[in-house]
């Protein structure tokens, strides 16, 4: 007898063979460098199954004592409209936290490309 599976339990079986080290995912390291300022760099992919993970650290980061964070994307190979859309959000609470939040897009061309359609609309860039 053959078992059916739902979508959601095919995710969670996909879920589980994706490791933090494999090709194409997203690290993040926290840096800081003087009082009050926050980098967080990212290296590998920002998609939409890594997204949650920028977005997550930015809001902590956001939501801390610091007055300004930058977020170094000079190292990822891959940046999709996903990640515009965090970084859409991180903006809004960075607004509201009082917070600066700074962008690097290095030469990550696909972040370049995607930063330069927004034209830089609300998003500090540097």
């Amino acid at each position: 007898m053959t078992s059916l599976s739902t979508p959601r339990a095919l995710d969670e079986k996909r879920a589980h063979r994706v490791t933090p080290e494999a090709p194409g995912r997203l690290r993040l390291h926290v840096s800081r460098p003087t009082r009050g300022t926050a980098v967080v760099k990212a290296n590998g992919a920002v998609d939409l199954g890594t997204a949650p993970r920028l977005w997550e650290m930015l809001s902590q980061r956001l939501h801390g004592s610091g007055t300004k964070v930058i977020l170094n994307l000079s190292e990822v190979e891959f940046f999709g409209a996903t990640g515009i859309r965090v970084l859409e959000r991180a903006q809004l609470l960075a607004e509201e936290s009082s917070t600066l939040l700074f962008v690097f897009p290095g030469e990550c061309r696909s972040a370049r490309r995607l930063l330069d359609l927004r034209d830089g609309q609300d998003l500090n860039i540097l």
